[in-house]
């Protein structure tokens, strides 16, 4: 495996370069290139002889605080966003343990700094706070742009198998992500994404460290190298930007999304498993204040030693704006341990909520309330005791919780 790095790069670059030529000879015409176009907004105002602002706050794409230089060919976004929140936790907890469990937290606190190096290059800082007070660097990516189309990164960063898992914490529906997402995304990661985007579809292709990988079955530390990769086609309506956000604010245009992602991820030799194997498939519906998804995902682990085994998700979710500020919400979660060895059952799990957001123009000011049921005996299921998630450790059947939570920042 020392060689693999290497040696996957160069295959990979290998794949990426004759197809974005040919992608790119075939749609050339379309549009001009970004750097045209970035270059062209300061042209613009000089026309209409207007200085373009060196300062202030953004409203779009949540860029919140900004600086910039007068030709526009630097910029600096700065912004920070919290999540304080209040859980009520019912359940047959353990000997010695309250089987009521009240924790008021800071589950997430982001500051990130992210902007414009030349149009050629974006650059992204994401540190998250803890509740305690440890920080850590949670994304840190450095984008070159080839163009209008293509984009590749390289550092630290999300990588691009799952629809929900690809979004920030300040633009999904429910307080907290999905016990479908905390089991199978691959989230953060190092290595190169490349990534194509066209009127209807786009897609992205990564090299990584597969640092998260199949979160039930492997770590960080086990993760050796993954190759990932997603296609997104937009089956109705032609507007990317209702896909930012898994929200669905009135005022957006009708649309519907299919999305297909995989990884094929090999363990370091110290890792019981040998590789793992995975595949993911959604649909969204976006319209004018409400936005629904389906998503399933099927892993396939391989251990060194014993039978290989599959475990399988699904998540069904949506949201309706019933006033221009006010949202209800509900969400179903499904995961099956498959044929994975051991007495283990099924998760089921069903919530509901309703969110205030009190500003049209930015998702990061949000006012939630939350109530969630989960069927099953959490300890004999692959998902992971968690108080982000709002299950705990029990060796019975049934849990309640109770969540409010304030998301707000710049």
């Amino acid at each position: 495996m020392k060689n693999m790095w290497t040696t996957g790069i160069i295959l990979l670059s290998l794949a990426f370069m004759p197809c974005a030529m040919a992608i790119e000879h075939n749609e050339s015409s379309e549009n001009d290139t970004k750097i045209v176009e970035k270059a062209s907004d300061s042209q613009d105002s000089g026309k209409n002889n207007e200085v373009p602002l060196t300062a202030g706050y953004d409203k779009t794409d949540g860029n919140g605080f900004f600086i910039r230089s007068e030709d526009s060919q630097f910029r600096l976004n700065i912004g920070a966003y919290t999540q304080a929140r209040y859980n009520i936790n019912w359940r047959e907890a353990p000997v010695d343990e309250d089987d009521v469990t009240k924790e008021f937290s800071f589950v997430r606190t982001k500051l990130y700094f992210q902007g414009q190096y030349t149009p050629l290059f974006d650059y992204h800082f994401r540190f998250n706070i803890d509740d305690e007070g440890g920080s850590d660097i949670m994304v840190a990516f450095l984008q070159y742009n080839m163009n209008n189309k293509w984009n590749l990164r390289i550092g630290k960063q999300f990588i691009a198998t799952t629809r929900e898992d690809w979004m920030w914490g300040d633009d999904i529906m429910t307080t907290e992500f999905s016990a479908h997402d905390a089991t199978f995304a691959l989230g953060v990661a190092n290595g190169f994404q490349a990534h194509y985007q066209a009127k209807q579809q786009r897609f992205w292709l990564a090299l990584s460290d597969g640092s998260a990988a199949a979160k039930a079955a492997a770590s960080e530390e086990q993760s050796d190298l993954a190759l990932s990769g997603r296609w997104e086609y937009q089956l109705n309506g032609s507007d990317w930007s209702v896909w930012s956000d898994i929200i669905g604010r009135k005022g957006h245009s009708q649309g519907v999304l299919l999305g297909l992602g995989g990884v094929y991820q090999f363990e370091k030799d110290q890792s019981t498993l040998d590789r793992i194997a995975q595949l993911n498939a959604d649909i969204s519906f976006n319209g004018d204040g409400y936005q629904a998804i389906l998503a399933t995902s099927w892993t396939r682990h391989e251990p060194r030693a014993g039978n290989s085994y599959n475990n399988y998700g699904m998540l069904v979710q949506g949201g309706y704006f019933i006033t221009d500020h006010t949202q209800i919400y509900a969400q179903y979660n499904l995961i099956s341990p498959g044929d994975q060895p051991g007495e283990l059952e099924t998760f089921h799990s069903i919530g509901a909520g309703i969110n205030y957001f009190p500003f049209a123009w930015t998702n990061r000011w949000k006012f939630s309330g939350e109530i969630a049921y989960m069927f099953d005996t959490l300890n004999k299921t692959i998902v992971a005791p968690s108080s982000s998630l709002g299950w705990l450790e029990s060796d019975k059947a049934g849990q309640t919780y109770l969540r409010f939570q304030a998301q707000f920042g710049f």
